[in-house]
């Protein structure tokens, strides 16, 4: 399947991203990735070194008659999102990525395809390998962990960065600059929580919440799409006459869950009304998102290894109330720029793990006493539960700089390349701009990509034309670099 690829253009990212796809690189664990991008930096850098985070960099000189331009850094992260479809067999620890052209795209066989941020990666090994661009002084900064933790940019030092000027390609729409983001913190709420023992009266069932489209807890928040978890917890609301076992819903903080699994027990003689009530809530999901989320569903099969145990009321009580009180969506809109969700949080992960509830939310936010207020909010919100409220892994946003120097370049480039105007922007997601300004207060920076559908999702997919168009746009701006002053 990954050699259809080798066919499109431009032909040295192709290559270069097929090769990406052959490597397995989950977030956490791209030793392998980053070990095949150290080896590719010392054939076409002129210097290539690792940091002690474990970002890769690497440095180009400038072509002759470049040598006064300003300093460009290519930066994109290596790991990707391990996402795929419940029917799907594949290990994201030892097995590649097999890339499929359906049409106008390139999309993965029922996984994940790694474009986010692969096709960044893949741009810049392109700009690498081929002589032929004009350039100054060239860097790339390739950075690990940005999908769970933004641990490279979190661990890059002061000082090892000599280009003043940031190309983020971690962005999905080919026609957007953007030049801000939201910051955001994980949210990690725990409970501890009692079973009894299920009698003889009770039959066991997995109820299971599927197919739903999830997506980017921070570009697809606005888009209103169910949440798993939140519509099991909806389901067990209306029907008080099931009882809650184990459940699990999401596995990764910054994608909306798309599944959520319970083990739950019903009376014998409550059958038929657990059957009416499934019928009843699937018209009730296909009424609300049938358009929107169309293969979404609640379904319910027979347990083959029930644990023979479920919540007593009291803590049954206290999950539902946990899990319904907590916001998962959009909490405000910008007031500065029209359309964009300033404050966000995702329910992500919810699970049981032992004799405890375990939940983790990802917040965003670009505004700090925003982020504060939601913050404080939830901490009260769980303590007034009894639940445990701590806060975790907080990133800054990226202020915007409308009179970027980079950005102003760049725009003109696309003008004359596209003869069109490009959006410019910011995101309500986390880009690393925010941690590598923070180090680098100086550096003028900009974030753009090629076009990209569903990422975090196993609908992930790249759009083959706007590839092209990006890579023009790269070359261009590169070679188009301003002058040192």
């Amino acid at each position: 399947m990954n050699e259809n690829i080798l066919n499109l253009e431009p032909k040295l990212l192709w290559k270069n991203f097929r090769e990406l796809t052959l490597i397995p690189r989950p977030s956490k664990h791209e030793e392998k990735v980053t070990a095949f991008l150290l080896e590719f930096g010392k054939k076409y850098a002129d210097e290539a070194f690792q940091d002690e985070t474990g970002n890769v960099i690497f440095r180009k000189n400038a072509t002759p008659g470049f040598e006064n331009r300003k300093g460009i850094i290519l930066q994109a992260h290596c790991d990707m999102v391990p996402q795929k479809t419940p029917t799907k067999v594949h290990d994201f620890l030892t097995d590649p990525i097999k890339t499929v052209i359906k049409g106008e795209f390139v999309m993965a066989d029922e996984t994940t395809l790694g474009a986010d941020d692969g096709m960044g990666v893949a741009t810049i090994m392109a700009i690498f390998e081929d002589n032929e661009i004009k350039h100054g002084p060239i860097e790339a900064l390739i950075t690990v962990d940005e999908e769970t933790s933004l641990t490279g940019a979190d661990g890059l030092k002061p000082g090892v960065l000599k280009g003043s000027i940031l190309l983020n390609l971690d962005s999905e729409e080919d026609n957007i600059f953007y030049i801000g983001c939201a910051g955001g913190v994980n949210i990690n709420v725990t409970k501890n929580i009692e079973f009894e023992n299920a009698t003889s009266e009770f039959e066991s069932y997995i109820l299971k919440v599927s197919d739903f489209l999830g997506g980017h807890s921070g570009s697809d928040i606005i888009k209103n799409r169910p949440n798993a978890i939140k519509l099991l917890f909806r389901f067990l609301n209306k029907n008080n006459f099931i009882k809650l076992g184990n459940f699990e819903g999401g596995n990764m903080h910054n994608a909306i869950p798309r599944e959520c699994d319970a083990e739950i027990y019903v009376l014998k003689n409550k059958i038929e009304d657990l059957n009416k009530a499934i019928a009843e809530f699937q018209n009730i999901i296909v009424s609300e998102y049938g358009k929107s989320d169309p293969d979404g569903k609640i379904s319910v099969e027979s347990n083959a290894n029930p644990s023979g145990k479920y919540l007593k009321s009291e803590s049954y009580n206290d999950v539902k109330f946990i899990i319904n009180t907590i916001v998962s969506g959009v909490f405000a809109m910008s007031a500065e720029l029209s359309g964009l969700v300033e404050t966000s949080n995702n329910l992500s992960i919810a699970k049981i793990n032992g004799n405890k509830l375990d939940i983790l939310c990802l917040m965003r936010s670009s505004v700090q006493t925003q982020s504060d207020y939601f913050k404080e909010i939830i901490k009260s919100q769980m303590e007034y539960l009894g639940a445990n409220c701590e806060f975790s892994e907080e990133y800054p946003g990226w202020k915007p700089n409308a009179n970027s120097e980079i950005l102003e370049i760049a725009t003109k480039v696309y003008k004359q390349d596209f003869n069109s105007e490009p959006i410019v922007t910011a995101i309500h997601a986390g880009l690393e701009c925010g941690l590598i300004l923070g180090k680098y207060p100086e550096m003028d920076a900009i974030s753009l990509g090629p076009t990209m559908y569903g990422v975090h999702t196993p609908t992930e997919r790249v759009e083959i034309k706007s590839t092209e168009r990006f890579m023009k746009l790269i070359q261009d701006i590169i070679e188009n670099a301003p002058v040192r002053k």
